[in-house]
């Protein structure tokens, strides 16, 4: 609920007041009152196009927004396609991890109404953005300038995801959507791995200890797959709001959502190239197919009570439940399994991967606000999270088909080749803010805290599965491994054994089942000053700075190394934003500010995770890099809902972290501090224009782009000095320059949106939008020996939507994904022989869908 100053309303009143004066001023004069100030008590739409920009004006932080308006508009559904549409950002290929300003994963951070959230998968840092659904939210604030209220943890940005109040009138809402991925409904014959069902509730568990001492061989689940009809994607939810009045200035408003959706995909192209300097591939899966389909089924409950004008408490609970099923075929070429048919001409390596994966998140906020006096409020947020997330029984084969002999047989050398894999990472994560705002003549200070402990707990088991019989004395059907791999075959002894990294179940099951392990706590404490000083009418000054106190302890056993790892980090992290309003409609904005990086859990745990394309290992001699920030914007407000700025930014790092190739002859990827410094140079633009609006037709255009120049050195010898020593890691790696782009950077970012928004009748609307987004090169890691950098060529997509709204509650869309499909593709730029080697490519397939609503 806002309250507005409307002066024309005051001036209409006051004049009619006049009027009615002047007829009768003599009996009217007695009993006059003056009228100071008329307000005009009603509700504003946060995520209202106009609201946003006004917001954004008035701001005297630099801040952008991306509201639900627009989002719905755009048929958008999760928040990581969402903040994409926002100035400088992309969504990384193939997940839902957002890099902003050419910095990625590791340099951003994440928070739900300002706390802190964890993330569900221990390769990132932060949440899949993909996992929430934006019929949820208010808006998205992307805060690219540093400012003390945030955790210093940030280099790129803060994406602030803001769940809706509600204010209006009450109302209820159901949604029913089904699309289709032309990829995935023309496959004639679409499989998934046996185990997980329709909505992903089933709860795929490890073998307990005792039934694999006692059988040897105790999966419940088969390794065939299972055939799937008709891969189409459904969607399913309603949402409700209502507000109840309590007492004389009381106000209760609940918020609610519920829903579910479910996503088939299906992808063929190459994947796994990797080559040496000479061009000679050391891997090459050219013939290669993912299924994949996913689930997300979400709640959430706001309620908002308004005791008075003064205080205010809201809590609000957010479930989200997800899964994610990959089940990939690749058949080529792979030296690891003793594969010397470079061409494939008499022998093909045959691999199939299941990958099953579910995250729990549980997201719990209290929070209010509370105005003291008139110069004094106090703010306070406290926050619970709790995540699941788990990879159970995923399934791996590898077998060689010898095309003359016609028949197949387990890549036996390599116990690993043949596996199944459980993991499971729990955290609890508790976080605090609280914080006053005192108001003294044209200053306003802010003095705050900050707190955070999150405790994480990860283990995993690969179940190994070593041949028994020599090559060519067997024969595997590998559409039906359940036939070579079962409890008669064990039992039996010469088919095959299961061992661990640890050792053999049969000799020693009490090592070989133990799990490998690593657990986390840390603990920030943080505390924060804010001045903000109006000059004059034109120019505001904020000045700040703030402490945080930083601890991680981490513990490790795994099959890499055992030991221990404490680091204490103390972080002053002075800001400044100036504010300069030319006019009413053009502000000039500079910002500068210390940030840091720290590294990702599974950055420094040294754990090894095996995937197709790569196996990647954490590195416990990372440390923290620093990041000095400077931003200089311009902006214009041409009307209510437009907008055109420009923004020159650059930031300078200490010891940048990146990921690259380490000397190995497994060819380990991991990341560590590969120089002393490293730049980003760039420079935003972005217009939000009515091209035509006469009447009810409007015909509107929202784009914006970003270009990066970025730069970083390499240092080989640093790299090998700071990971050398008793509890270090040892990597070494071998730079082919000495110096290269930032790792994730795209040289050019652009979003290009064309909107007709045709009003008829009563409350009838519709928007027609077209979204265009593209992302230039980038380096996916950095190359080294005589190997060159793995590079994600430039990618664009192409969408359409078109929603109706009628006056009596029914709604309709129809929307268009990815429809020109164009070719992702990675390869490896190899600077020796001038060539770009293709590591993997595919297309994910257009798709088109529709959705009915009702509102009532």
């Amino acid at each position: 609920m806002k309250v507005k100053t409307i002066s024309i309303s005051a001036l209409f009143l006051c004049m009619s007041t006049t009027m009615l004066l002047a007829q009768n001023s003599t009996d009217t004069l007695k009993s006059e009152k003056k009228i100071e100030e008329v307000k005009i008590i009603g509700t504003s739409k946060k995520g209202g196009e106009a609201n946003i920009i006004t917001t954004q004006r008035k701001s005297l932080e630099v801040i952008e927004r991306v509201g639900s308006v627009q989002l719905e508009k755009q048929g958008v559904g999760d928040v990581s396609v969402a903040v994409t549409k926002a100035t400088g950002s992309q969504k990384q290929e193939g997940s839902g991890q957002i890099f902003i300003r050419g910095l990625g994963d590791r340099n951003n951070s994440t928070t739900i109404n300002g706390l802190q959230v964890p993330s569900n998968d221990p390769m990132y840092k932060n949440i899949d953005l993909s996992i929430i659904k934006t019929d949820m939210i208010d808006f998205i604030g992307l805060e690219k300038v540093y400012n003390p209220r945030l955790w210093g943890d940030m280099s790129g940005a803060n994406v602030d995801i803001v769940t809706k109040i509600y204010t209006g009138k009450p109302y209820f809402k159901v949604n029913l959507g089904s699309s289709v991925n032309f990829n995935a409904i023309r496959k004639n014959n679409y499989f998934l791995q046996d185990g997980p069902n329709f909505f992903g509730s089933t709860l795929l568990k490890k073998p307990s200890k005792n039934s694999i001492i006692s059988n040897g061989y105790a999966f419940k689940t088969s390794w065939n797959d299972q055939s799937v009809n008709n891969p189409i994607n459904s969607a399913l939810s309603f949402d409700f709001g209502t507000n109840f009045k309590i007492g004389e200035q009381g106000k209760l408003s609940i918020f609610g959502y519920a829903g579910f959706d479910n996503s088939y995909e299906y992808f063929e192209g190459i994947t796994g190239g990797a080559y040496d300097g000479q061009d000679n591939p050391l891997r090459l899966y050219n013939n290669a197919e993912e299924f994949k389909y996913s689930t997300n089924t979400t709640g959430l409950i706001n309620v908002n009570y308004k005791i008075n004008s003064n205080h205010n408490i809201n809590v609000s609970s957010n479930y989200i439940h997800t899964t994610d099923q990959r089940l990939g075929n690749y058949s080529g070429y792979n030296r690891d399994y003793y594969d010397n048919d470079v061409n494939q001409e008499r022998y093909v390596t045959q691999m199939r991967r299941a990958t099953y994966r579910t995250n729990d998140l549980l997201v719990n906020q209290l929070r209010g606000e509370h105005k003291l006096s008139e110069p004094l409020k106090i703010s306070w947020n406290l926050g619970y999270n709790r995540m699941d997330s788990r990879r159970p029984d995923r399934q791996q084969n590898v077998t060689v088909l010898d095309k003359q002999e016609n028949y197949n047989f387990f890549a036996s050398s390599n116990p690993g080749a043949n596996n199944r894999y459980f993991d499971r990472l729990l955290e609890n994560d508790f976080v605090a803010d609280i914080h006053a705002d005192y108001k003294l003549g044209e200053a306003k200070i802010t003095l705050g805290y900050s707190g955070r402990y999150k405790d994480s707990d990860f283990k995993s088991t690969q179940y190994n599965f070593r041949i028994l019989p020599a090559q060519g004395t067997y024969y595997v059907n590998p559409n039906n491994y359940d036939s070579f791999f079962n409890l008669a075959n064990y039992q039996a002894g010469g088919f095959f054994e299961i061992v661990t990294f640890r050792g053999d179940i049969k000799y020693d099951p009490t090592m070989a089942l133990a799990p490998q392990t690593f657990t986390s706590e840390v603990t920030n404490h943080a505390g924060y000053v804010n001045v903000d000083y109006k000059f004059n009418e034109r120019l505001t000054v904020q000045a700040g700075v703030r402490y945080e106190k930083l601890m991680q302890d981490l513990a490790y056993n795994t099959s890499i190394q055992q030991g221990e790892s404490e680091k204490d980090y103390n972080k002053i992290l002075p800001a400044v934003n100036i504010k300069y309003s030319l006019n009413d409609q053009h502000n000039i904005r500079l910002a500068a500010s210390k940030t840091y990086t720290n590294p990702l859990l599974l950055e420094i745990a040294p754990y090894q995770y095996e995937d197709v394309d790569e196996t990647m290992a954490g590195n416990q001699s990372n440390y923290i890099a620093d990041n000095y920030n400077v931003d200089l914007k311009w902006e214009w407000f041409p009307k209510k809902n437009e907008l055109i700025s420009v923004t020159a930014f650059a930031k300078m790092i200490d010891n940048p972290l990146a990921k690259i190739t380490i000397n190995s002859s497994a060819n380990l990827t991991s990341v560590v501090n590969v120089g002393d410094t490293g730049r980003v140079v760039g420079l935003e633009a972005e217009v939000r224009k009515d091209i035509y609006d006469s009447g009810k037709t409007r015909f509107y255009t929202f784009l914006n782009g970003t270009y990066l120049n970025t730069k970083m050195d390499l240092d080989a010898e640093k790299v090998t000095r700071e990971n050398f020593g008793p509890g270090e890691s040892g990597y070494t790696t071998t730079f082919l320059r000495n110096s290269d782009k930032l790792q994730g950077a795209s040289e050019f970012l652009a979003n290009v949106n064309l909107g007709v928004e045709q009003k008829w009748g009563d409350k009838n609307t519709m928007d027609f939008v077209l979204s265009y987004s593209y992302i230039s090169d980038n380096i996916y890691a950095i190359g080294f020996q005589s190997r060159g950098n793995m590079v994600d060529k430039a990618f664009s997509t192409f969408d359409a939507t078109m929603k109706f709204k009628l006056g009596n509650g029914i709604g309709f869309s129809l929307t268009g994904r990815n429809l020109f499909n164009p070719t992702f593709t990675r390869i490896q730029d190899n600077t020796e022989t001038g060539r770009e080697l293709i590591s993997k490519q595919y297309k994910r397939g257009a798709g088109i869908g529709a959705s009915v609503s009702y509102e009532f």
